[in-house]
């Protein structure tokens, strides 16, 4: 049985099965990080080849989420949005005003020297 998010993208990601184990193996490794990576692993945090193995481990981890996102895009996203008249043009339109105005709600409130900061 796969994962309940991964089961509700099947219908679009279903003929592309190794997009399939892509988001199955990032899902499970994601899951590990967000609940067992820290509590398994703290001790290795002490000495410096600990850390090292730990950033190599991460960086691992890295390239799988972005070979996933890569793969979904080109494979599943990609043909779906030009079904439906979106470019890339227009995604990356959105994305930058969704990030103009995320930043100018919470850009920090101009101090000026006659205020109290208390």
């Amino acid at each position: 049985m796969r994962p309940r998010h991964i089961k509700r993208a099947e219908p679009q990601v279903s003929a592309y099965p190794e997009v399939v184990d892509d988001l199955t193996n990032s899902l499970k490794r994601r899951n590990f990080l967000v609940h067992h990576f820290w509590r398994e692993r703290i001790q290795e945090a002490i000495a410096e080849a600990g850390r090292a193995q730990m950033c190599a481990d991460l960086k691992t981890d890295c390239r799988l989420f972005t070979q996933t996102d890569e793969r979904l895009s080109e494979r599943v996203f990609d043909t779906l949005a030009r079904k439906r008249g979106i470019t890339a043009e227009m995604i990356e339109a959105a994305y930058a005003k969704e990030r103009r105005e995320a930043m100018k709600r919470y850009e920090p409130e101009p101090f000026t020297a006659d205020e109290d900061p208390v």
